[in-house]
Formats: C-alpha cells, structure tokens, sequence
C-alpha cells in the first residue's frame, strides 16, 4: 500500500507540483501523524465533513474512505487538478474557491465538522470565521505552534486574547500532538500542533460577530485596565454595572474570568 510520503513524491512527479509559499503549502508527508489526526474526527456522528484547504489530498483520501460525505474547499488551480484525478468517489464533493468569502450557513442543517491544515499566513482569518459564522460539532486543524499555545484559554493568563476567549466561551479546545518541520514536505521553519475543538451548541449564542467585536473592543489594549478601554466606546455604560457587581473596572482585560466575559456580554445584550 502506498503510504503519505511516497504517495505525495509521486503527485509531485507525475503532475509537476511546486508548493506555493504565498498560498503556505507545505503538504503532511507523515503517516503516523496523519492517522492520529484522522482518529479525532468523530465520523459516526457527522453527517459532513469540510475540509479547509486539502492540498493534494494528505487528509481528504482518508476522510472519505470513512464513508461519510466530504466537502473539499481549495483555491489553487494545480491542486483541483490533482485532486480531481486522485479523488473521484461519490461522497467527495469538490468547489474551487477561497474558503475566506465561502457561505458556511450552507452547511448548517446538517451535523457539520470541520478540518484543515490552515495556511499560517491566513490561519486568524480562517478561526475567525469559524467562530462567528460556523455552527459544527467538530473543528480539527492545524497551525504554528506557537499560534496553538495561545489559542489555549487559561483563567488570568496574559497571553488570554480574542480567539483563545472565543474558543472558550464555546466550548473545550485541545492540542492533540505537536509535529516538527520533517513531518511536510517542504519542511516549514516552524513546528505545528494540530488541536481539536468540541463546541457545546448550549453556547452558540456565542457564535456572533457582535461578541467578536466586542472583545476586540476590550483587548485592543491588553496592557491597560478596562476602563481605558472600554469608557471612549458604544460600551462604556457596562463600566458602572460591573462595579456594581463587584467587578473593578481597574482590571486588566485578561484578569477578567471567562464568567465576568459572560457576565458583560448579557448586560450588552449580545445574542446570535
């Protein structure tokens, strides 16, 4: 049987690839890595699975031989090529497209996962989409390492940012395994981690721009204390409820528990 890193030497010898830097392509050689990824996706309770980015098809063989329906989405003209010659099953379907400007709400009315290696040059862009657009049951990607870490929320840590409160006022976020440089072919500079999402739908009222802007409203200081960066903005009268409920206003944006993020965000009213 063909395996990951002999199957992508011959894709790149028989179709004459190049992987592209500007699209961020470094294509999973590592067999075993591939198959613990593949174990996280939870195939009996998805009705759909999208793939963000499948490349030459590292991931998207494997997702579809588990027989549910897969959606690939892929901009780059060279891997539609391939991918139409290497995948042509019944359950994949294939849209050449930029993932950034996709209607996600297409999928909603099905049990929906999500899986991608994200292109590092975009990978923000991509979760944020995922966050204030997408209703799934399982979201699997890949990203910088060092990126990973600080997706991770941990209660009064000072890397706490946007997304990491975005991931957690959702659900639980899990780094699965880290993977070092030689697991893609090109080897990137950087290690990767591959986490795993698993949302509660309890807090899909979460799932909104509006909830995204306002913490970008709060953060977009980090280092002052919330009152500096909230008093000048639409949001300024929640400073005297929080005093009220023994929340100072002193605070710096990441000393806030993930409660007192809950807290404001209904006395703003915010709902999906």
């Amino acid at each position: 049987m063909e395996d990951l890193k002999n199957r992508t030497n011959r894709i790149i010898n028989q179709y004459g690839i190049k992987a592209q830097e500007r699209f961020s392509q470094n294509f999973l050689i590592d067999e075993s890595r591939k198959n613990k990824i593949i174990s996280t996706v939870p195939f009996k309770s998805l009705e759909e699975i999208v793939e963000i980015g499948c490349g030459l098809g590292s991931l998207t063989a494997s997702l579809v031989k588990s027989g549910v329906h897969v959606t690939g989405i892929e901009f780059d003209n060279d891997m539609i090529r391939v991918l139409k010659e290497e995948i042509n099953q019944s359950n994949f379907t294939l849209i050449q497209g930029d993932f950034l400007v996709q209607d996600l709400s297409l999928f909603h009315v099905k049990q929906v996962g999500y899986i991608g290696n994200l292109p590092y040059s975009i990978s923000r862009q991509i979760l944020k989409k995922l966050l204030i657009e997408a209703k799934f049951s399982y979201f699997g990607f890949m990203v910088q390492k060092e990126l990973g870490e600080k997706l991770i929320y941990k209660e009064g840590d000072s890397q706490t940012n946007i997304y990491s409160l975005m991931f957690a006022l959702r659900g639980k976020l899990e780094k699965v395994i880290d993977l070092n440089p030689g697991c893609f072919y090109p080897a990137p500079k950087v290690d990767s981690s591959f986490l795993v999402f698993i949302p509660d739908r309890d807090n899909d009222i979460y799932t909104s721009k509006e909830v995204f802007d306002f913490l970008t409203v709060l953060f977009k200081n980090a280092k002052k204390n919330i009152n500096n960066n909230l008093r000048d903005t639409k949001y300024a009268y929640v400073l005297d409820e929080l005093e009220s409920k023994g929340i100072s206003k002193t605070k710096r944006p990441f000393e806030l528990s993930l409660e007192n993020i809950k807290l404001i965000i209904s006395i703003i009213g915010i709902n999906n």
